[in-house]
């Protein structure tokens, strides 16, 4: 009974974390700049047709980070995750 409830918990934890994630990508990836510059209406799309994980950009791995850039290349204007993201705040702040 206490495992589930661990597991509950933790779980519980992890999808709060992956809203407070996803909140964060859509600050720097608006809506219109994801429609000029991807296939994609929005962030969580992008992720989720690269089969890429949703979490800080500081957790993820070499082979993570690797898969981000081979994703950005395919689905975007971009190359690179680095390009990618530099392009969004560009944008932002103009």
């Amino acid at each position: 009974m206490e495992l589930k409830g661990l597991f509950e918990l933790e779980s519980a934890l992890k999808e709060i974390n992956d809203k407070n994630e996803i909140r964060k990508y859509k600050e720097i990836f608006s809506e219109n700049f994801m429609i000029e510059n991807t296939q994609f209406d929005d962030i969580e799309d992008f992720f989720y047709f690269g089969r890429i994980e949703i979490k800080a950009v500081e957790e993820y791995s070499t082979v993570d980070m690797w898969m981000i850039d081979e994703a950005v290349d395919k689905y975007t204007d971009f190359s690179t995750w680095e390009e990618f993201v530099a392009a969004a705040e560009s944008k932002n702040k103009s």
